[in-house]
């Protein structure tokens, strides 16, 4: 849906009239709206035909079902208003009245969708003659100024005044009831402003794949702005599905604020979804990094009637390290430690355990050593009680690339802590950026992902030239901390390790087949010569730089971020 907002040029006599038609369409102009142009002339100079071909040449950037403002009155006199309301309500048009003057259009203004009263004068006149199609918020606290001739008292209350009106026209009722809806939950912090983007993507992604009616739940706190809300709003209703925004007081989780390390606090905000809401079964939640490529009705229909929870086993688990949680609680097989990015969420069997905010606070308090906060909490606590689907319904991008470049399968896509590639024509990098194209964001987003891609292989570049300066050094020794995987084994054979060479980590995993004995971390203390270190970022629980950094080395000297450098089809960054 577009948005248009009318505006006056030319000669007019009443220029009162034409300054406040001019501020609103500024405001207009900012919020993205379409401008259509009216010039004030002598319209009984004009046949009906003529007139006719006139208007028709001011409203021809409108589609079917887009929504205008028309600022009246024009200058150019009852007939040629009625005629322009009539011509744009022949498109099936939202339309909204911007009335600065008193006048007495009864037909026009009682078929118009909205009337918006831009002073008190106007608003009284309104109410007086019971035009109940009036738009006037109290609750918004919107202040006419008398002494600026009527107008809104600031530009930020005339952008905020139109905005409400886009919400009202554009936005479906949702009933509650209708067992045809699919509900959809996205938990969202969005600090920099530019987080937003990946809920819309994702977004798009599930509505281009669906006929279903879809509402979308955007849980978040006071870091989403009023423009990504807009946004957001603007992609769930392009095919008139519903969005419902939830905002979560950050406060909730103050006690472990401290505690989600890589992750944003937004990551916790699913843990209120049973209280959110309070009618509904059962939700699908979603990570934003996810690019849906399937009908997510599929998933929404698997029956979790006798679970809490289904989702899928965290391949990045099975394939590199284990978390630390599962020391702690061998019950859990690593084989089924889930991914909480792609959830069915059985809200009324989880409200059976207790309050789940409650209970996922409860266990991180006590459990200081999980390192993927809310994810660690849900297997331990619903491990005996998920569905566990098929790995197509949270594959991670970095498999898809290695594994399958050339055909994009059916099923859920999860970035999970990656990011975009646009030089590894890999298909899953290229339809998730055509979508992202096609959201509200694609204007600074374009340019973004690609300045992102060119500035990582640039860091590439400079952490080679710097590694290569440490490892032609005479007698050098390499250290690796972390878990022995397929990465590490990778760089064993690039740089041709020696027996003086091992692994550390906070608590030494020595298991049979390891090439390298790993030993304590402290053992680094007792290093005199020359070494070099490659790190896995990931270990003891994301905190292996932070823990080299208080030895005293020094990232890219020292010691050097194995992901910083190895390709992403070997187990590097993107």
């Amino acid at each position: 849906m577009n948005v248009h907002i009318t505006n006056i040029y030319g000669f007019i006599q009443d220029q009162e009239l034409k300054k406040k038609q001019n501020l609103y369409a500024d405001a207009g102009h900012i919020l993205g709206f379409k401008e259509m142009g009216i010039f004030n002339f002598d319209v009984s100079t004009d046949t009906e035909s003529e007139l006719s071909k006139r208007l028709d040449g001011i409203i021809s950037s409108l589609q079917f079902n887009d929504l205008v403002f028309v600022q009246l009155p024009t200058g150019n006199g009852e007939h040629f208003d009625n005629l322009l309301i009539n011509k744009l309500r022949a498109y099936n048009t939202k339309v909204c009245i911007l009335l600065h003057q008193t006048i007495e259009y009864e037909y026009v203004l009682n078929s118009v969708d909205l009337i918006m009263p831009t002073s008190n004068e106007v608003y009284a006149y309104l109410k007086e003659h019971n035009y109940s199609n009036v738009f006037y918020k109290k609750n918004i606290h919107y202040e006419f100024d008398s002494n600026s001739s009527g107008l809104l008292s600031s530009d930020f209350y005339i952008k905020k005044y139109l905005i409400d009106v886009v919400d009202q026209l554009s936005q479906p009722v949702l009933d509650e009831q209708d067992e045809n809806v699919i509900h959809i939950g996205f938990g969202l912090h969005d600090k920099d402003g530019h987080y937003s983007v990946w809920v819309g993507t994702a977004m798009q992604s599930i509505i281009d794949h669906t006929d279903s009616k879809l509402c979308f739940h955007i849980l978040h706190d006071e870091t989403v702005g009023e423009e990504n809300k807009r946004r957001l709003k603007q992609v769930a209703n392009q095919k008139g599905d519903f969005i419902e925004f939830h905002e979560i007081d950050s406060a909730e989780f103050e006690c472990i604020k401290n505690r989600t390390h890589g992750f944003t606090i937004g990551t916790m905000f699913r843990c209120m979804l049973p209280d959110l809401l309070p009618d509904l079964s059962k939700i699908v939640y979603l990570d934003a990094d996810i690019f849906v490529n399937t009908d997510i009705k599929e998933l929404w229909e698997f029956d979790i009637n006798d679970y809490c929870l289904a989702a899928v086993v965290d391949e990045g688990v099975i394939k590199f390290h284990i978390p630390n949680i599962l020391y702690k609680y061998p019950e859990i097989d690593r084989n089924q430690y889930f991914n909480a990015g792609v959830l069915c969420m059985n809200l009324r069997k989880i409200k059976q355990r207790g309050n789940l905010k409650d209970l996922v606070v409860k266990f991180l308090v006590n459990n200081p050593e999980a390192t993927y906060p809310d994810q660690d909490a849900l297997n331990v606590l619903f491990h005996n009680n998920i569905l566990y689907l098929d790995s197509s319904w949270n594959q991670f991008v970095y498999s898809h690339r290695e594994e399958n470049i050339d055909i994009l399968k059916q099923g859920i896509y999860h970035f999970a802590a990656d990011v975009l590639v646009l030089y590894s024509n890999s298909k899953i990098d290229m339809e998730y950026f055509k979508t992202l194209c096609r959201t509200p964001w694609s204007d600074y987003e374009i340019g973004n992902r690609i300045d992102g891609c060119i500035g990582r292989l640039n860091d590439r570049i400079n952490q080679y030239e710097k590694m290569m300066y440490r490892l032609s050094m005479p007698g050098v020794k390499h250290i690796f901390y972390g878990e022995e995987n397929d990465t590490l084994r990778k760089i064993y054979n690039l740089i041709h390790i020696t027996e003086n060479d091992y692994r550390v980590l906070k608590r030494p995993d020595n298991l049979n087949g390891q090439v390298l004995p790993c030993k304590n971390l402290e053992s680094l203390k007792d290093e005199k010569g020359q070494i070099i270190i490659f790190v896995l970022y990931e270990s003891d629980g994301y905190t292996a730089i932070q823990n080299l950094e208080e030895l005293g080395y020094v990232n890219g000297e020292d010691f050097f971020v194995v992901a910083r450098f190895m390709s992403f089809l070997d187990g590097g960054f993107a």
